[in-house]
């Protein structure tokens, strides 16, 4: 690990369908993160359509789409890697949920949800490949919500060689106590940081309860967003001066 690399989990509540909003949105977001001098930023689930299944297919995104090139200039002009939510055109009648990976003067790429929640089937494909990659000298493994759920992804990703373990999600009130429980334990079993973006407002039928998260590779929690402010959750993982916090957005 080189001696300062800051992770930022985004929360936010998303503009059901709009994707030039919430283009907008991750922009306001991203240019804070790089007034803290953040090396990589993930927003969460599908965060760049929200969290919209009968419009998923429509405004599926590939990883040339040119929506996100106002993301990839940001990316390569200022060397931050950018992981945004959309749905997948994989170029069948259901697209795949997936995570863009934006990286400074690289080709953009995708992971796509193994796990799906029960009637998500109906709407999208599963993924198959676990994903990991490198950012500035440290292995990022993803996940996307129910992926969590499953230790097996966790362990698979681990043991791909991911240092981190980075969470793009959507979890409501009645689900956070266990799915977060879940992700410390990935924190504290395998020794790495666990970092958790969610929303903090309505995305389909479905209250985001906010309280983002970053745990270190002891499990303990680092710091926690509020339920329903737009807000960044940064964590430095500099050996010898490692910090978090959370900020507005707005400042």
């Amino acid at each position: 690990m080189q001696n300062d690399f800051i992770i930022a989990a985004a929360q936010f509540a998303p503009i059901n369908g709009d994707v030039s909003s919430n283009i907008q949105i991750h922009q306001r977001l991203i240019t804070q993160a790089i007034k803290n001098q953040v090396n990589v930023i993930i927003f969460p689930e599908l965060s760049l359509t929200g969290y919209e299944h009968d419009v998923a297919q429509k405004l599926a995104f590939t990883d040339n789409d040119p929506r996100l090139e106002a993301l990839r200039i940001l990316a390569d002009q200022y060397n931050i890697t950018i992981i945004a939510g959309a749905p997948i055109n994989i170029g069948k009648d259901q697209p795949q949920i997936g995570l863009f990976v934006l990286s400074p003067h690289q080709a953009t790429f995708h992971y796509s949800k193994i796990y799906l929640h029960p009637g998500e089937d109906k709407y999208y494909t599963p993924g198959t490949a676990i994903c990991t990659f490198d950012c500035q000298g440290n292995q990022l493994g993803l996940a996307i919500c129910a992926d969590t759920n499953h230790e097996k992804h966790a362990d698979d990703t681990i043991n791909q060689g991911a240092s981190f373990y980075l969470s793009s999600v959507l979890i409501t009130a009645n689900g956070y106590d266990a799915d977060t429980k879940k992700l410390q334990n990935y924190a504290k079993n395998h020794q790495v940081p666990v970092i958790m973006a969610n929303y903090c407002g309505v995305s389909g039928s479905f209250l985001g309860t906010g309280r983002s998260a970053i745990w270190d590779n002891h499990g303990i929690l680092m710091a926690e967003a509020s339920e329903t402010q737009e807000s960044l959750i940064i964590a430095n993982f500099n050996p010898t001066n490692t910090y978090a916090k959370v900020i507005s957005s707005k400042i």
